[in-house]
């Protein structure tokens, strides 16, 4: 055909260019560098370093998501206090890191019950010196443009991020031998949902899932991410050990429903950080972390699994 010989002949004595490398092989090979990365991580503070290290490392994550997320909505025009707004959330992070690992018995606590209030510092003491604190900050500024937005912003992303993010503390000491393992549980299920959705997406992604909040979002690659997060949930079901699950102990059935509903609210999750990052007009959170975007990129889905995961565990 015509198009065949035009795409192959060229001037005599010169030779072809080569084609550069697709971007997607670039994004794939960073993919997978920062992913490596990050599961060394994840096991070292888990399973090799002391306990603390892993406080230390929530800690980091925290900071350095909400100095993304602070970062983001200033692209929406909202004024807040960055510095101010990541301390108040590192102390909070680090009280409950305090809360639940040096004094483990404390958490977790009863919904109802002499024990329930355990863990209520957390709402008579905490939230409200917080809100003073960042009204004061919003006295000193110089005009009152966009107060309300600053102050609801800053509450918001401290309970977004800092508060939902802690609850790996609450299902770390929920059993001094299991809770690692639970932990491992959790993100292995949660992010073998993003893997799941960022492959069935590429492969086979043709319709979109929602178009205003992301056009790069699938149908295909959702179900593939609930499929994916139900198999690991099944295959890592040993993670588990004797702890029950939805009341009764941990069979193959139900690990596998188990993982298929965190693997819907890890999407919900991914789909929410989108639906911030639409409003804000970014791309990615930040640039942290080659081929994965920023922190808050990487965890948002755990922002909602982990609360979740803990309830199960506990009340389910």
């Amino acid at each position: 055909m015509p198009t065949e010989t035009l795409s192959t002949t060229h001037a005599p004595g010169r030779t072809p260019s080569p084609e550069p490398p697709p971007q997607t092989m670039r994004a794939l090979a960073g993919r997978l560098a920062s992913s490596v990365i990050l599961v060394g991580l994840v096991l070292g503070t888990l399973f090799v370093f002391p306990l603390w290290t892993f406080a230390l490392v929530v800690i980091g994550f925290v900071a350095a998501a909400l100095y993304e997320f602070f970062t983001m909505v200033r692209h929406r025009g909202i004024l807040v206090h960055r510095p101010l707004s990541i301390g108040l959330g590192v102390v909070f992070t680090g009280l409950v890191a305090w809360r639940s690992l040096v004094e483990p018995g404390l958490v977790p606590t009863p919904v109802m019950g002499p024990g329930a209030t355990a863990i209520s510092w957390m709402w008579d003491i905490f939230w409200p010196a917080t809100i003073v604190i960042i009204f004061i900050r919003q006295f000193t500024r110089e005009n009152t443009f966009e107060a309300l937005g600053g102050l609801a912003t800053t509450l918001f992303g401290l309970a977004y991020v800092a508060a939902l993010f802690s609850y790996l503390f609450y299902i770390r000491t929920i059993d001094p031998t299991q809770g690692a393992w639970l932990v491992l549980y959790l993100i292995l299920v949660t992010k073998m949902g993003d893997v799941g959705a960022y492959a069935t997406g590429n492969l086979i992604g043709r319709h979109t899932l929602i178009l205003r909040i992301s056009p790069r979002k699938t149908v295909e690659g959702f179900v593939g991410a609930v499929l994916f997060s139900g198999l690991a949930g099944a295959a890592g079901s040993r993670l588990l050990g004797a702890q029950p699950i939805f009341g009764q102990s941990a069979t193959p059935v139900l690990t596998l429903l188990l993982g298929v509903f965190l693997g819907l609210i890890g999407q919900l999750g991914d789909l929410a950080e989108s639906l911030l990052k639409r409003d804000c007009q970014v791309k990615d959170a930040g640039s942290l972390m080659p081929g994965l975007g920023g922190v808050l990129d990487v965890i948002d889905s755990l922002l909602f699994t982990a609360p979740l995961f803990y309830g199960i565990l506990i009340y389910g």
